[in-house]
């Protein structure tokens, strides 16, 4: 079993949210997320107050939340996952993502940045963009589980996860990649690797 202090190695005690302006079903992402389904409803508002209530519950365990408004245009379905487009670590470094849908790129905005640089400690920026040229992607914590620990960090493979990309992101963070590919009971590719191993 771990020591206290290294379970703690884990986990958080702040993150970031995003409060949705537009949540619903994207048609971009839709081809290789089998588990979207555009249903009838009001699934904006539902997720608005779900969100509240996450932020409720968070703060009232003692989780600091930083909470960011989405901006209503251009529409980003998506927005409330930002753990798919940059990441933070505990030594300081800010990880940019590159993503598979272009109104996913869209989420990126340089005023989340600058909160994030100035409410933490940020020494390092390292983004991976560049990769979107060359349509080669890793959409953060969606496309890799990350042990903090034992420094390894598992990536299953998917049109949303590069291999070359998690390696080179695995080696500038100082940890070891184990990446695999998995299907759902379709042969369908999972693809992204939070949705079967968190």
């Amino acid at each position: 079993m771990l020591s206290d202090k290294r379970y703690l190695m884990q986990i958080t005690d702040t993150v970031l949210m995003v409060c949705p302006a537009a949540f619903g079903y994207n048609e971009q992402t839709a081809g290789n997320n089998f588990f979207q389904h555009n249903i009838d409803g009001d699934v904006h508002n539902k997720a608005v107050a779900e969100f509240d209530a996450m932020v409720e519950g968070l703060q009232e365990k003692g989780i600091q939340v930083l909470v960011v408004n989405d901006t209503p245009e251009p529409v980003k379905p998506d927005a409330i996952f930002p753990n798919n487009w940059f990441s933070t670590n505990a030594e300081g470094a800010l990880n940019i993502f590159p993503m598979y849908a272009p109104n996913r790129r869209e989420e990126k905005r340089d005023d989340i940045l600058q909160a994030l640089a100035k409410a933490y400690d940020i020494n390092q920026v390292l983004d991976w963009t560049e990769y979107e040229a060359e349509s080669r992607f890793l959409e953060g914590t969606g496309s890799m589980v990350i042990d903090h620990t034992l420094k390894i960090v598992y990536a299953c493979l998917s049109p949303r996860t590069d291999e070359a990309v998690i390696e080179k992101f695995a080696s500038a963070n100082g940890y070891r990649a184990i990446t695999f590919t998995a299907k759902d009971d379709k042969g369908q590719l999972i693809y992204h690797t939070n949705v079967m191993l968190s």
